[in-house]
């Protein structure tokens, strides 16, 4: 017991560690006190006989329960929640009320106060399971073994309770015995030592994530950027090998941007990318993959999509955009967009699409901007590779 509230102190010391090299990840300071808090617990527990019941029995399970607490509040950090405190301290005084009880402390009432304490733990345990469940849509790689982490250590509580009656402790309320403690206590220690792993990985896990879309942002508009594109495509290429899905590409162009910049400066410009970027998004499905390639250029792929539903989107946006004016100091600042479209119909490379549809856009400028034009077969063919051509052809 001794050498397990040292262990459980030293990964306490490991998340002070690692949160003073990062204290942005604020829910590696929440994860400190539960360590702290459950070191306590053990401590008292072994000092029993030595110090008065209310301390090893009543205040040590209170300094538990609020350790569960705050490890809730740690997943809530971690998923980028505001603190819910208020239960913490009313499960807390709740059992130290109880223990106020006469005759609860009892040792013929020690399976009851098992099954009070393992309930107080489990409602914690369950909330930071279902914390960390919610952001499942975040691919990190730790994420389910923490999820796994959690439920096994709720289970350790859980089965406290039909056992209350049944087992020694701690495994129930019958009296102790030493293998038992001992048992209990090192599947404590390993879930302790698996679950410290598990966050402090997480932790990396996104901060790695966010350095990647950082370099795959652009930092005006927030949409992807040319490199993601490339990175998208190298994906696609390799997961659509022998595979044929509609899909269309939208290259968009801004037009007379320069002129926008040269009137009313950069500052308005940069406004009027922003402004588009918000009518985009407003005029596409989440499904749907924005990347600003550069200056007041911008590529939409639009998946599981035809030639037809993607002129219906790009004429949408076309009209959205056309109405947008930006207020500039000397007067309302407006402009239109030009898009080319290219689908999967004639040709499956996104090289090829986003040629032809590039060409699109040019056609769609000749003819006095401020319109969609869809790409021809015969743009597809100029386009291809040369080794694409006889396969289009055929």
């Amino acid at each position: 017991m001794i050498g397990s509230v040292a262990l459980v102190l030293v990964c306490g010391c490991f998340f002070l560690f690692f949160w003073t090299q990062d204290r942005r990840s604020g829910w590696l300071a929440w994860w400190i006190a539960p360590y702290i808090c459950g070191g306590a617990a053990m401590a008292l527990y072994v000092a029993r006989g030595q110090v008065p019941d209310v301390w090893s029995v009543g205040v040590s399970n209170a300094i538990l329960l609020v350790g569960f607490g705050v490890l809730w509040q740690g997943a809530r950090a971690f998923e980028r929640r505001r603190p819910l405190l208020w239960p913490i301290p009313v499960m807390a005084a709740g059992w130290l009320a109880l223990c106020a009880i006469p005759g609860f402390m009892a040792v013929d009432d020690r399976p009851l106060r098992v099954i009070v304490a393992s309930l107080g733990s489990l409602v914690f345990l369950g909330l930071t399971y279902r914390e960390l469940a919610i952001g499942l849509s975040e691919k990190l790689a730790s994420r389910r073994s923490a999820m796994i982490s959690t439920f096994a250590f709720g289970a350790l509580f859980a089965v406290r309770l039909p056992l209350a009656y049944l087992a020694p402790y701690p495994f129930g309320g019958l009296p102790e015995d030493p293998m038992a403690l001992a048992a209990f206590n090192l599947l404590v220690v390993i879930l302790v030592a698996f679950f410290s792993i598990l966050m402090i990985s997480m932790t990396k896990e996104r901060r790695e994530a966010e350095q990647r879309n950082y370099a795959m942002s652009d930092p005006l508009t927030g949409l992807f950027n040319r490199r993601a594109f490339a990175d998208f495509a190298e994906r696609r290429a390799r997961r659509q090998v022998g595979v044929r899905t509609d899909m269309s590409l939208l290259v968009l162009d801004l037009d007379h941007f320069k002129s926008i910049n040269d009137r009313f400066g950069h500052e308005v410009g940069d406004r009027m990318l922003k402004a588009f970027t918000d009518a985009a998004e407003a005029s596409v499905r989440p499904s749907d993959q924005l990347f600003r390639m550069g200056g007041e250029e911008f590529c939409f792929v639009l998946p599981d999509t035809g030639a037809a539903e993607a002129v219906a989107v790009a004429e949408r946006l076309r009209q959205s955009f056309e109405a947008v004016e930006i207020e500039t100091a000397t007067g309302p600042a407006s402009t239109t967009v030009s898009i080319g479209i290219a689908s999967t119909q004639y040709a499956t490379e996104l090289d090829v699409l986003l040629a032809a549809a590039d060409a699109a856009v040019y056609e769609a400028k000749a003819r006095g901007r401020n319109r969609v034009v869809v790409a021809e077969p015969a743009s597809l063919l100029r386009a291809a590779a040369p080794e694409t051509v006889s396969r289009l052809r055929a």
